[in-house]
């Protein structure tokens, strides 16, 4: 990944997250207080979940990639 990022003129760092349940509880808050918001570049219903995975590899995204897996 990093010798990939310098080709192209940019710098890449790796991070390994482990899970935090209260961590999780804290960004939740924090989103649901408008103080965090996500960018998001598409949304797509779960019978697209391919399409969207591929559109994902692309690294032509601006934002995340979105799956409804229900209806409102």
């Amino acid at each position: 990944m990093a010798t990939a990022a310098q080709q192209a003129g940019k710098r890449a760092t790796g991070i390994l997250v482990e899970p935090d349940g209260a961590a999780l509880t804290t960004i939740a808050r924090l989103i649901d207080a408008g103080a965090v918001a996500a960018e998001v570049d598409e949304v797509f219903p779960l019978a697209d979940a391919a399409e969207a995975h591929r559109r994902g590899e692309t690294g032509r995204t601006r934002g995340k990639l979105v799956l409804r897996v229900a209806e409102d």
